[in-house]
Formats: C-alpha cells, structure tokens, sequence
C-alpha cells in the first residue's frame, strides 16, 4: 500500500532536476584535467539527501509537530555557534559566516534553520487558527522569522535572510490571516526596503554627472577626489568621516561647499520627483504624523460607534503613515554600504555598474541568450565553463546560465517545467491533507522552494535583485540539496499519512 501510494511524479521531478543540476556541472568540468570535481561530490549530496527523503518519508510528519519548538532551538542554537571564531567559518574571503565545519564536512546551518522556521510556524498557526484574524496574532510569528533573520544577516547573508518573509507572508496567507493585515505589512516592508534602497541607488547614478559637471568647470582635482570616492562622496556631504586608502578625507571649506554646490546641480538635473519626495526627511515626517493622527481619529470613531465600517480605512491610512516614518529612521540610521546598494539594485540597468553584481548580470544574459532554440551542446558552454568562467558563479547561484547555454530554450522550458512540477505537486498534497499541521506544513515547504527558483530564475534572467540564492534541486550545494530532499520526504509523508485510519 505504501509504495503504491507514493507520490512517484513528485520524485521523478526531484531526480530529474538533480540529474540535470549533476550533468551540468559535469560538463564544466569534463575538459578540465583535474579530478572528479564539484559534480562527483554533488552527486553524494544526492544520495544523502535521498537517503534522507525515503527516511523522512517513513516517519509520521505528527512527530514533527510535537518537536517543532525544539527543533527550532537546535537551529537558532546552530546559528549562534556559526557567529563563533573557530566553529562557523567562511569558505571565501567574499563568503559570509554561514558554515560550521565537523571535520571533512560543510554544513551551511541557515538551511535547515529555513525548515525549521516553516515546522514551527506551521505548528503555531494551527494552535492559534481561532485567533489569526487578529492583528495581535502576527506578533509571534514574526518574531519566529525575525529571530533567525536577524541571526543569518549579521554573518553576512541578506540574501538568505531576506528569503525567510515571503514564506512567513504565504504561511499567513495560507494560514487565514486577514489580507487586510497582510498588506498593510507588505506596504509597510516594501516602503521600508525598497524606497531608501532607490534613494541609495539614484545617488550613485548621480557619480558621474558629478565628475562630468566639476571637470567641466575645471575643478579637475575634486573631480579626482570624487572619483575615488565613489558613493562615499554623498556621506562627506552629510559630514561623516569618510578613509580613502586609510587615511580620513578632509577638504576645505571652499571646495566643501564647491562640492555641495555641484551636487545640487546635478540632482536637479539628473532626478525625478520621487527621488525629491523621499530625500525630503521634513516632508515625510509630516506626512507620516499626519496619516497617523488620521488613523488613530478613525480609529476612536470606530470604538465610539461600535461599527467596523472604519477598518478599511485606518489600518491601510495608519500604516502608510508609519512606512514614511520608518523610511526617515532609516535614511537617518541605516549607512549602507555601496556594494550592497549595487548588489540589490544593479539589475535596474547592470550597465551602470561595471563590476560586482552589475558584472554578474551583463555576463548571465548574453550566455542564456548564446544558447538560442537548441543550445550550444553539452560540454560546449563557453561562457560557463572552466575553472574561471566569464559568468561567476556559474555552478551555485548561476547555473540556470550554464545549463541555458548548453541546452538552449527548449532545455531551459524543460527545467523549469520540472522544477515547477514539484511545488505544483506539493500544492496538491497540502490540498488533500487529512489534517491543518499537514496541510500548512506542506504549504510551507512549497512556498520555500517555489520561492528559491522564483528569485534565482529572476535574478539570472535580470529581472531582480542578486540575493544569492540557490537553484533548488539544481545549483552546487550539499546543505541546500539535502534540506530540500528532506523537504520532499515532508511532503510524501503527509501525502502516504492521508490514507491511514
């Protein structure tokens, strides 16, 4: 009963984009001279992560639930050791701390901590399903979520920690949660996030215009000192102490306000309306107090009048207010850094940004587009392959490139239909579940992988923002593969336990 119950599609999709992930990176290195490389070992990940799926499988998904706050623990737990000198690590001088190594063997913990976050919010949900459509309710969860963000972006890896709201927002939604409540927060990150990231990114459009304006005017030495600068040139205008080459830059009052000067021009020419409304701390301030105060009068009207008629208005109103507020706090608090700015917003125009993210970008495009209808062949991915390929990281976060090129469109609509075939499939079994905790706990996990090859495609393709996140089933990765394998047995699990008594 059990095998003629298993979910058999669902597994076929599994191995067939782990296959496919394997076959890459075997041709980027079969002209190589070297040993069996990244896919002899991708390759024992597999057998792992499906030694892991058939066990999961076999275990009763309720035992889950009844150690899902310990289970959780253990991940935080292994989070904070990953922050240690001497236990966590990082494999790369541009890697984050997101590795403990247990002596030949890597293990990236903010993977599991992902699937942990999915177990225990499944649990909570279903323990509080009465109570979700209050707004008090989203308290936990997001502490849940916020608590092993928190802990992955301080390795650093915002990439990965940003991966873990859309899974707590489509947990929620599915879960019952008022959509009400569930925009207002989205309006409240979004406003949050993006707005001062835009303001980061206009301003480092604005470099040039800048060196071009000094040099037209024959300010050649400052027009030097902002070439150096780079973005660090807007923080000396807000009198921050800004090194270049280990030494604090210090200019003159004159060329100071020369600089200010320049900078004002170029703004006035160069930006929009929206860049004008977001730079003005003033405005937004008195904006965000005054949706506040009109939310909070709609509010009392409410309670005065016992009617909910109201509630439309005030929770969107008040929660626009506090979003311009939180983006002055964070314009005044937060100093990015400018290759953050760049990784986040290079895809906007990657031509602006001739190295980092911006470099990534300009070199995954043409090498999807090198392999048109039929692909180059497998073996033949120019751009792709050796040991310092033209598209970086052509075997973890840009593989979808590498297998584009070789196998061209008809390849890459062939993957991603399998990879998509596996949340599909997911969907179904959360669907049938015969009970709440099964059926979000399998919402979870697909939200979890739907969202990884969601964000990598658009990030290949140059439609997001380079987060650094994996392909699932596909990229080069032991703890990233095993995690979802694991995943999968979750879900065959669910569905083998919607037949039992």
């Amino acid at each position: 009963m059990r095998v003629e119950k298993t979910d058999f599609l669902l597994l076929f999709f599994v191995v067939v984009a782990t296959t496919c992930g394997i076959i890459t990176l075997y041709t980027q290195e079969m002209n190589m001279s070297d040993p069996p490389g990244k896919w002899y070992k991708q390759l024992i990940y597999a057998i792992i992560g499906m030694v892991c799926l058939i066990s999961v499988s076999k275990m009763n998904y309720q035992f889950l639930a009844s150690y899902s706050l310990p289970i959780y623990i253990i991940s935080i737990i292994l989070l904070v050791l990953t922050l240690i000198k001497g236990i966590g690590y990082l494999p790369t001088e541009r890697g984050a701390r997101s590795w403990i190594k247990l002596g030949p063997i890597s293990v990236q913990t903010s993977e599991f901590a992902k699937l942990a976050t999915v177990i225990l919010l499944g649990q909570y949900l279903v323990l509080k399903e009465r109570e979700i459509k209050k707004l008090s309710a989203f308290i936990l969860p997001f502490g849940i979520v916020l608590i092993p963000m928190g802990l992955i972006a301080v390795q650093p890896d915002f990439g990965t920690a940003i991966s873990f709201l859309p899974i707590l927002f489509a947990m929620l939604f599915l879960g019952g949660a008022d959509l009400m409540h569930i925009g207002s927060l989205l309006l409240l990150g979004g406003f949050t996030l993006c707005f001062p990231m835009y303001v980061e990114y206009v301003k480092l459009t604005l470099v040039q215009p800048m060196i071009e304006f000094l040099i037209k005017n024959n300010k050649t030495e400052l027009a030097n000192i902002v070439s150096q600068l780079g973005g660090k040139v807007w923080l000396l205008l807000k009198g921050k102490t800004v090194y270049l080459k280990d030494s604090v830059v210090t200019l003159s009052d004159k060329n100071l306000q020369i600089l200010k000067e320049a900078a004002e021009q170029v703004i006035d020419e160069n930006t929009n309306f929206i860049f004008h409304f977001f730079i003005n701390d003033d405005l937004l301030l008195w904006l965000g107090f005054t949706f506040v105060i009109v939310s909070l009068i709609l509010l009392i009207l409410r309670y005065a009048r016992g009617s909910i008629q109201f509630r439309q208005y005030y929770i969107p109103i008040g929660m626009l207010g506090i979003s311009l507020l939180s983006v002055v706090v964070i314009n005044k608090t937060v100093p990015f850094r400018e290759n953050q700015v760049i990784r986040l917003t290079a895809f906007l125009n990657p031509d602006q940004f001739r190295q980092g993210a911006g470099y990534q970008l300009r070199a995954s495009k043409p090498a999807i587009g090198s392999g048109k209808f039929f692909g180059k062949g497998l073996g033949n991915g120019e751009m792709t392959e050796g040991k310092i390929p033209h598209v970086p990281e052509s075997s973890t976060d840009f593989i979808f490139a590498s297998w584009a090129e070789q196998t061209g469109f008809v390849g890459s609509v062939f993957l991603i239909f399998i990879l998509l075939g596996i949340p599909l499939r997911g969907l179904q079994i959360s669907y049938e579940s015969k009970d709440r905790f099964g059926s979000l706990l399998t919402a979870g996990i697909v939200a979890l992988i739907f969202f990884h090859i969601f964000i990598n495609l658009g990030i290949v393709m140059g439609l997001l923002p380079v987060t650094g996140l994996p392909l699932s089933f596909v990229s080069y990765g032991g703890s990233h593969l095993v995690m979802s394998m694991t995943a999968v047995g979750i879900m065959i699990s669910v569905k083998l336990r919607k037949y039992a008594n």
